[in-house]
């Protein structure tokens, strides 16, 4: 498995979530990863978990803008599910987010081939 090289740090935590300040991230253009998790209850039939990047971005003229990029990921599934199963879409998930087709959707808008 590849090994997570981005270096954040825990900005806040509380109970079933967490936020995450990346490098360089700052007031005027952050750099956050959000992470969220529903818990795991009693009578709950999925359980999900979800991370979003959130970066501030500006115009040609370094004006910031106020959208900012983010992009989210989540994940559902239901709470019996076999561990083959839920390993095999995932790795899926990682084969789609690491393709140059997925690069090209996000950059253009262009649907993967």
């Amino acid at each position: 498995m590849a090994s997570f090289t981005t270096v954040i740090n825990e900005f806040s935590n509380k109970e079933n979530s967490r936020t995450y300040e990346v490098t360089g991230h700052s007031v005027n253009k952050p750099k956050l990863v959000l992470q969220k998790r529903r818990a795991n209850t009693s009578g709950q039939t999925t359980v999900e978990d979800s991370l979003s990047v959130i970066y501030g971005t500006e115009d040609s003229n370094g004006v910031y803008l106020d959208p900012k990029i983010v992009f989210t990921f989540t994940a559902r599934r239901p709470k019996a599910a076999i561990s083959t199963d839920v390993d095999a879409a995932l790795v899926v998930m990682r084969d789609l987010f690491a393709s140059d087709e997925v690069t090209a959707m996000i950059a253009g808008q262009s649907l993967i081939q």
